[in-house]
């Protein structure tokens, strides 16, 4: 499979996850807003281009991975997002770019992929960077890459999912409720929850928050409400906010 595939069946996806949304929410939105949907759907595609032009320099390699090389494969470029998300919590640089994700007031299936361009660059560093030490197969590289954009999907979509069932499944894997409670305003829940895939690196390192909590959780930031902020232009100039 390449990346025009790959991308082919993350875009299936999504409209699959929206029209879902609608049959079983999560949370009931009220109004659709255009403007949330006009700038997510603008940062998502310039999100999915950038990351097709970035990938096409990591997968010069045709081997075909063994199991062992794989598995070990997905899992450290699982934790090398997870360092790189936190990190972005963390530095002040990198929050002010990475706020732009977390700005937005509505967390639905269109939420996964809004990101400053500049966002993406720093991720596509840190998945760079193991990737060439270890020698990965692109085989591996595209595997992870579509795991992961394929689980973003799910955990940011508006989905109702049986509670007890999400509860258990975070014991292995990043949930949908697991990565709302991320999306809180309260800082003590965003500054949780930080994993890609794996629900592994938050327990191990004590950042995970249980997803039981996702039901309360207020989405976005203080001081980002206003239409006017949650515009296209706003977002892309918001790294350069100096508030």
């Amino acid at each position: 499979m390449n990346q025009v595939q790959s991308l082919a069946i993350l875009l299936a996806a999504m409209g699959l996850l929206a029209g879902v949304e609608i049959l079983a929410p999560f949370r009931q939105r009220g109004g659709w807003r255009r403007d949330h949907l006009g700038a997510n759907l603008g940062l998502t595609a310039a999100t999915l281009a950038l990351n097709l032009g970035l990938g096409a320099l990591l997968v010069a390699d045709r081997r075909a991975p063994s199991l062992a090389v794989l598995v070990v494969g997905i899992v450290a470029l699982d934790f090398s997002t997870y360092v790189a998300h936190r990190l972005m919590h963390r530095l002040p640089a990198l929050w002010r770019v990475h706020r732009v994700h977390h700005a937005d007031p509505l967390v639905d299936v269109t939420t996964a992929y809004r990101q400053h361009p500049l966002e993406t660059l720093v991720r596509f560093a840190f998945l760079a960077g193991p990737a060439w030490a270890l020698g990965l197969p692109a085989a591996t590289i595209l595997a992870y890459r579509l795991l992961s954009t394929g689980n973003a999907l799910l955990e940011h979509a508006n989905l109702k999912l049986w509670q007890p069932l999400d509860g258990a499944l975070s014991l292995a894997v990043v949930t949908p409720n697991m990565h709302k409670v991320h999306h809180s305003r309260q800082r003590d829940e965003t500054d949780s929850n930080y994993g890609n895939i794996f629900a592994l690196f938050d327990r191990v390192f004590r950042t995970f928050t249980p997803t039981a909590r996702a039901g309360r959780v207020d989405y976005g930031l203080e001081g980002y409400d206003a239409v006017d902020a949650q515009r296209l232009g706003a977002l892309i100039r918001l790294p350069f906010d100096p508030k």
